[in-house]
Formats: C-alpha cells, sequence, structure tokens
C-alpha cells in the first residue's frame, strides 16, 4: 500500500500528481506575490545550485567510499570537482551580495525537512513529533479564527 498522502496521488488520465502540481503553483504564487517573478527564478536557481552541489560531492564521496558497486558509468574525477567549485561560485555570489535573502531561502527550504519527515517518510521516523506539531499547529490555527 502506497502512503504518500494527499500530495502523492496521481491522476488516473493523465499520470500526473495534480495534488503537488497546485500545491506547487499556490506556494510559487505565494513567494511571488510581495516581489516579482524574477526574484522566484534567481532564488529556485541559488536553491537549486546548492543541491545540485550537494550532487557533485555526493558523487565524490561515493566513489570513495563505494568504490566496488556496479554504476551505468564513471565520470572522471575532474567533472565533479570543476562543477562543485561553479556551485561554489554560484551559491557564495547571492550569499555575498543579499546574505539576508539568500539566508531567508535557505531557511524557507529547511522547513521541508520536518514535513519529510512527517509525512512523506516511509519509516515514519519522526511521526510522533510531527503529529505533536501538527496538533500544536491545528489548535493555534483554529483559536486564532
Amino acid at each position: 500500500e502506497d502512503d504518500a498522502g494527499c500530495f502523492g496521488l496521481v491522476s488516473k488520465r493523465n499520470k500526473t500528481p495534480v495534488t503537488s502540481l497546485i500545491f506547487m503553483g499556490m506556494t510559487s504564487f505565494v513567494c511571488i506575490w510581495p516581489s516579482n517573478i524574477g526574484s522566484l527564478i534567481q532564488y529556485v536557481g541559488f536553491l537549486s545550485w546548492i543541491f545540485w552541489g550537494l550532487c557533485f560531492l555526493a558523487v565524490i564521496v561515493l566513489r570513495f567510499k563505494m568504490p566496488d558497486t556496479p554504476r551505468p558509468f564513471r565520470v572522471p574525477l575532474f567533472i565533479p570537482v570543476i562543477a562543485i567549485l561553479t556551485s561554489l561560485y554560484l551559491i557564495v555570489g547571492p550569499t555575498i551580495t543579499s546574505p539576508l535573502t539568500s539566508g531567508m531561502w535557505v531557511l524557507v527550504t529547511l522547513v521541508a525537512v520536518p514535513v519529510y519527515y512527517g509525512y512523506v517518510d516511509k519509516e515514519r521516523k519522526c511521526d510522533v513529533w510531527m503529529r505533536k506539531l501538527t496538533g500544536k499547529l491545528t489548535h493555534y490555527l483554529e483559536a486564532g479564527v
């Protein structure tokens, strides 16, 4: 049984995650509402380079930690090194020019970590913790209405 929740629902006709797409559209709208689409594009790129840099780093780490693991293809080591240096350049630049905004976007992204462990993680590592958090949030939101 798949326990992906409402965001894992897939349209039978189009085979697309409709609920997730609607949620992402609403989230994008909220992000651009106070400013413009250019800032959203800029910071999505900023955050993407953080994760791409981590992926490039994983290539190097796995090369040395698990050298005998079968891989579909091997990348020469200098390619992920150059990619990591490029990622660092594209991460450090916006952080220096606008540290407050960059930090805000990193914090917004980190909010996804408890959501992942509470709702997506199959092993339910943080199930009890997330239930308490959700219960408190529901209580405060209902009290405010």
